[in-house]
């Protein structure tokens, strides 16, 4: 700006000219221009007698009037979004991610010893023995994914180990680092584990658990400190993504009252959908335990108590949908009147995925995406063949265990060892979602429906589960 230009400030009595968007004195002077106001123009004013010249005057008005214009097309966007809809629907979807049941244990607290083994070869197929890398590489592919939040719905530990906990926590935080907000509540065996132990050779030893006073202090940054209401009750809490989207994360696994709604934990969480619905804010609801009965077969203790009552609120406040996981398949159900959720496989069980919401004015979109250990594994320079083969290793071991669970019942029937092996493989596409990927004539349902065998009904539920992709859905609401 040239020497010879001296910009005022204007005075507190200074204001806009509304037709020409030009600041105007309301003290009486010489425009020397006529202006719609009747009043003094600012920027064309000789102020004389206020040590203040002006050249170049008409630059100056075009200047003066392209930035009014600019600021009158600003104020016109703001006032057809506010007509037409929040920016959220008008721009780009919002992208969320979710995952759910990682079960992680800290490599302080397991040697991979013979007691280890035996564990998780009685487990329900986990991948546990490299639950570590892909941990790892999850975390790395939710920061080159860049979503508007990650959540994770519980069972964050195997058994709710404090130092699994703590370790777990080091690691979110690449994520918050990386800007993007990390949603955690607690599942059924993050609190109070009586089974918190350190793998030793052929033995274990017990070891410290989180306790509820506890929990928001180790996950302070990853959704509480952000949270825009907290119930007294337990460890729920909202959490605004933005003006317009919340999400509604439900606990039901504090100290007395596991896997059950306390009834002010309900009234909780209707008060908070009536402040969103006065916001015009839509809500995502996340929870550990279902809020629908997602197989015949799993529902006892996987549906949380108090779940019709928490169903009719998400229906009258028009909840987009429910995220929860606690079964370990993955799953999707809707209820009478429509409403929608995602159980959404553990991490930690082949195909090792998580979910991807995309949230779009009047739909949102589902779909699993598998963690890429295998190339997370090749960029860390791994000659482990099992981490560069991940997604055949995790499948592998899923067979592998529920094999074992089935072979010992089967040791009178004369085809026992096709029987085992039909088992392992259907049960492993039930579990992935994919009910749609093996056939209902095989006669081995028959075989295994007359053999009367343990786990027959468990085999003709499978049987029955209708032919669909569970791992992608669209809502419209």
């Amino acid at each position: 700006m040239p020497a010879s230009w001296s910009w005022p400030r204007p005075a507190s009595s200074a204001r806009w000219c509304a037709p020409t968007w030009r600041i105007w004195y309301n003290k009486t002077g010489i425009c020397g221009r006529p202006c719609l106001s009747g009043r003094a123009c600012f920027f064309m004013r000789k102020a004389e007698g206020r040590g203040v010249t002006f050249q170049k005057e008409e630059q100056e008005m075009k200047q003066a009037r392209k930035r009014g214009a600019l600021l009158a097309g600003a104020v016109l966007l703001l006032v057809l979004l506010a007509v037409g809809g929040a920016l959220w629907f008008r721009g780009r979807p919002t992208k969320i991610l979710l995952a759910t049941d990682l079960h992680y244990l800290s490599p302080e607290l397991n040697d991979h010893g013979a007691c280890f083994e035996k564990t998780i070869l009685n487990g329900d197929g986990k991948a546990l023995a490299y639950i570590d890398e892909l941990t790892d590489a999850f975390v790395e592919q939710v920061i080159r994914e860049k979503p508007a939040a990650l959540i994770l719905s519980g069972d964050l530990t195997l058994n709710g180990e404090k130092q699994s906990h703590l370790d777990l926590a080091e690691k979110l935080r690449q994520i918050t680092k990386a800007g993007i907000p990390v949603l955690v509540i607690p599942g059924n065996h993050d609190l109070n584990s009586g089974y918190a132990v350190r793998f030793t050779g052929k033995t274990y030893e017990p070891v410290e658990n989180l306790k509820p006073a506890q929990f928001d202090e180790v996950y302070a940054e990853f959704g509480y400190d952000g949270a825009s209401a907290r119930d007294e009750e337990s460890l729920s809490y909202v959490f605004p993504l933005s003006d317009e989207l919340r999400v509604l994360m439900v606990d039901v696994n504090t100290l007395g009252s596991e896997g059950v709604l306390e009834p002010e934990t309900l009234d909780w969480v209707k008060a908070q959908l009536e402040e969103a619905r006065q916001a015009g804010a839509r809500v995502i609801a996340v929870s550990h335990q279902n809020l629908l009965a997602h197989s015949e077969q799993i529902s006892a203790g996987f549906v949380m108590g108090g779940a019709e009552e928490l169903l009719a609120l998400y229906e009258e406040y028009d909840v987009i949908c429910n995220l929860s996981g606690h079964i370990h398949m993955q799953h999707t159900a809707k209820s009478e009147n429509g409403f929608f959720e995602a159980a959404t496989g553990s991490l930690a069980v082949s195909p090792n995925q998580y979910a991807r919401l995309m949230v779009r004015p009047h739909r949102m979109d589902y779909q699993t995406v598998p963690v890429d250990v295998s190339g997370w594994a090749k960029e860390q320079g791994s000659t482990d063949e099992n981490l560069l083969d991940f997604a055949a290793y995790s499948a592998d071991f899923f067979r592998q265990v529920n094999r074992g669970k089935v072979i010992g019942w089967l040791q009178k029937e004369e085809n026992g060892e096709e029987m085992a092996d039909f088992f392992a493989q259907v049960n492993l596409d039930y579990f992935q979602g994919r009910p749609d990927r093996y056939d209902r004539e095989d006669p081995m349902f028959d075989v295994w429906q007359e053999s009367g065998a343990f786990y027959a009904d468990y085999v003709e539920s499978m049987r029955q589960e209708p032919a669909v992709n569970h791992n992608q859905a669209t809502v419209e609401y």
